[in-house]
């Protein structure tokens, strides 16, 4: 018998595409072994050089953790440490944060407060609206804003149950039967608690007129120094830096009696402001005219001094001349008080003394008028 031919029989054909496609698929194996050992060892080259590399942003301090212990602190500047997950890094911002306090505040709209009280008496709503009782049994409403600053991340971090990631909210509570939302955990849930507390406190010991107008700066102040004393009792690393009282109102019934009271006061305080002016006005006239009349009687007195003194150096020299010659002076004195009595009088004649020592003095009583002798004279 003739024997086969190879190159027709179909086993070595199909042992041969057999072949091809084990060489083929030991190729792409080994090349994709060779790609992926590539690729794992740049991953190894990059988790032990630039994939550990962070940088601290202005305003933020970082804290590093190892397996979970927590590691330095970084406040500036470029650092390296094992990538995630053998380290982690938490960021905890330093810049000032701001808490705004609405627990104690109405819940209806604020135009309706400040113009007009809603319809009804009952106006508050337990459960729902927020209010403080004052030390005189009085209910108000207040909306605060507190102002911080984290001066030791270590301590904010390591006391203040911070949530993994501080930048982000507070973790949110929720109840797993009823799937609701009780509350929530992290430091800004503490420190608000805080500043609750110390508001309540506060109100507790004010007037209601002292919380809302009087004394309302006084009232902030109280609360304010009151909270810083409770954050460094609690040693959490956070300052405060200021404390606002952002809103406040009596309850929505009460508002227009309140604004009465407040019209009141503010009409009496402008009274007493015109009389105290007036009061002012009259006292410095009152003392002008004193110290006019005080400089009147000074220059009085002074004129009248003068005059007695003049005179009195007068009645001096009259006297050392009387002396000398009595009669002559007599009739000196004699002739100048003649002339002043007689000073009005235009007819009048002084004769001399007689021959007994007698001395005449004639006027002219009814003298024909300057006009008739005109008019004569024209006659003529």
């Amino acid at each position: 018998m003739p024997e086969p031919d190879k190159q027709n029989n179909p086993a070595d054909e199909q042992n041969s595409h057999f072949s091809a496609g084990i060489n083929a698929l030991t190729k792409g194996l080994h090349i994709a072994f060779v790609i992926l050992s590539c690729t794992i060892a740049f991953m190894i080259v990059w988790y032990f050089t630039f994939g550990g590399y962070f940088t601290v942003n202005p305003q933020e301090n970082i804290i590093v953790e190892h397996f979970g212990k927590v590691g330095p602190l970084y406040k500036e500047g470029w650092h390296w440490t094992f990538p995630y997950p053998v380290s982690k890094i938490i960021r905890i911002p330093v810049s000032k944060q701001t808490i705004t306090l609405s627990t104690y505040w109405h819940k209806a709209d604020v135009k309706a407060i400040k113009n007009e009280a809603p319809a009804g008496n009952n106006t508050l709503a337990p459960g729902k609206d927020g209010y403080l009782l004052t030390g005189d049994a009085n209910i108000i409403h207040t909306e605060w804003e507190l102002i911080y600053t984290i001066t030791d991340p270590m301590k904010y971090f390591l006391k203040c149950i911070c949530p993994p990631d501080p930048v982000r909210p507070d973790e949110m509570l929720v109840n797993p039967e009823t799937g609701k939302i009780i509350g929530t955990r992290g430091p800004r849930t503490l420190i608000q608690s805080l500043l609750e507390d110390e508001v309540i406190k506060i109100t507790a010991t004010q007037q209601v007129d002292s919380a809302l107008y009087k004394k309302s700066f006084d009232y902030m102040d109280y609360v304010k120094k009151a909270l810083e004393k409770s954050i460094d009792r609690w040693d959490i690393g956070v300052k405060v830096e200021n404390v606002n009282l952002k809103s406040k109102t009596a309850p929505l019934n009460t508002v227009p009696a309140f604004q009465e009271v407040i019209e009141a006061e503010q009409q009496s305080a402008t009274e007493k402001q015109n009389a105290r002016a007036y009061a002012v006005t009259v006292e410095g006239e009152a003392e002008s005219d004193a110290s006019r009349i005080v400089a009147d009687a000074k220059v009085y007195r002074i004129e009248i001094v003068s005059n007695i003194e003049a005179e009195q150096i007068y009645f001096k020299k009259i006297l050392e001349e009387y002396k000398k010659n009595p009669k002559t002076v007599l009739i000196s004195l004699y002739s100048d008080t003649i002339s002043n009595l007689l000073e009005s009088v235009k007819e009048k004649y002084i004769l001399p003394e007689s021959a007994d020592g007698s001395h005449e003095v004639r006027i002219m009583l009814n003298p024909e008028p300057k006009y008739q002798k005109n008019e004569k004279k024209q006659k003529e």
